[in-house]
């Protein structure tokens, strides 16, 4: 019971905390969201066809690595819509008609 309640409270912090994290990220730097969501597969990819096995803990932490990665990515372009910096295909609006 309480191994489920951490899971669910680790996989929220982690979407929050990547959140924060892509914010703060992109106030600092111009952030390339195609680089990150190409490399957010690399981090997978790559120590798979280097090593032949790889420690758990080690693959947890990659896996945390890929997870923010993907958030970021997903918040970059969120945040470019809203700008209007970036056609989607939906028109991002705040307001209620």
């Amino acid at each position: 019971m309480w191994e489920k309640f951490l899971y669910i409270l680790f996989l929220m912090l982690l979407l929050l905390g990547s959140v924060k994290f892509t914010r703060i990220m992109m106030k600092r730097f111009k952030l390339n969201r195609w680089i990150i969501g190409f490399s957010a597969f690399l981090v997978l990819i790559i120590p798979n066809i280097i090593f032949d096995e790889i420690h758990p803990a080690i693959w947890y932490g990659l896996s945390i690595i890929f997870a923010v990665l993907c958030i970021m990515f997903f918040e970059i372009t969120r945040t470019m819509l809203e700008k209007d910096e970036y056609k989607g295909l939906v028109k991002y609006d705040m307001k209620r008609k």
